[in-house]
């Protein structure tokens, strides 16, 4: 899809060069500068193209094309079932996802995960685009997900989750109660090397931090809200079952044969983010589905 930004020539501005204003006015980076220049009409001034060190005057408009419309994931398959969008503008769609659907397909016949459904969802609107989303979720996680519609917004919300900017809180239900209530747990993962679809825990592994606190507790079970520091492969999963609360219904480090729910216990409520152009703040929440609530009394949720 098409991506285009702009922006008009001040006078406190004026006879600066092109190149300059790019960056510090339109907080274009280097590569997006040097991948525009070789797109036609990809830096103009007042609808003409131009190069970067042509000084600019005041009141001029400069347009810059980020993208053009034929960057697509045409050879993704798309799916006509339904998704729950949460929030949208034209760089940006976060989407509730349903617990049991992955986020992106694992093989030529995967056709029914996320992406073919953002897709077909896309499509349907005539915003045909590459299909980036942004930060996975397991099949049996259920919750918000977050997909950019353009290159340039994937860069600036990259810097923003660097900077702690974009995160997201999680919701789980686990075996036991957590003792102390809140803490932060610090654990280094590695892939375990007896099992390529498990982490282990690792002194020498990559840093991984949770911090979690409880918000309620049921019999023997305990609803904990959750932010991550560091967004590592099943990370929540491996930390809590480190501390002797694994994840109701985990198959991999708790106990699947539970009754109380048929999947994992983990859904990720809340994600907070800046508008890639605009800065303007955005939190989006999901709702908690029913199998969480049906553990907890719904006025908690």
């Amino acid at each position: 899809m098409e991506k285009k930004v702009s922006g008009r020539v001040s006078q406190e501005d004026n006879n600066l060069k092109l190149e300059t204003f790019l960056k510090t006015r339109l907080h274009l980076t280097k590569n997006e500068i040097s991948r525009a220049k070789f797109l036609e009409n990809g830096i103009c001034v007042n609808g003409k193209r131009q190069k970067i060190d042509t000084r600019v005057k005041s009141g001029d408009l400069v347009e810059v094309l980020l993208e053009t419309k034929h960057e697509t994931s045409q050879n993704l398959r798309d799916s006509s079932k339904s998704i729950s969008v949460l929030y949208e503008d034209t760089d940006v769609i976060v989407v509730n996802k349903p617990a049991g659907i992955s986020v992106h397909p694992a093989g030529k016949n995967d056709s029914d995960t996320l992406a073919n459904r953002l897709a077909y969802y896309l499509r349907n609107k005539g915003e045909d685009s590459v299909i980036r989303i942004f930060g996975r979720l397991d099949k049996d996680t259920s919750g918000v997900v977050l997909a950019v519609k353009n290159r340039a917004a994937a860069t600036r919300l990259e810097l923003q989750r660097e900077k702690h900017i974009l995160f997201k809180n999680y919701l789980a239900v686990v075996q036991g109660i957590p003792s102390p209530a809140k803490g932060r747990i610090n654990i280094p993962l590695s892939p375990d090397p007896q099992n390529r679809k498990q982490v282990c825990a690792d002194p020498n592994g990559k840093p991984a931090v949770t911090c979690y606190e409880t918000v309620a507790v049921n019999n023997d079970h305990a609803l904990i809200r959750l932010r991550l520091e560091t967004g590592r492969m099943h990370q929540i999963r491996i930390h809590m079952a480190s501390i002797g609360c694994p994840l109701l219904g985990d198959p991999l480090y708790g106990n699947k044969t539970v009754s109380e729910i048929k999947r994992t216990a983990l859904h990720a409520q809340m994600i907070h983010f800046l508008q890639p152009f605009t800065e303007k703040e955005i939190q989006v929440t999901a709702p908690v589905p029913e199998d969480i609530r049906l553990i907890f009394h719904p006025e908690i949720l």
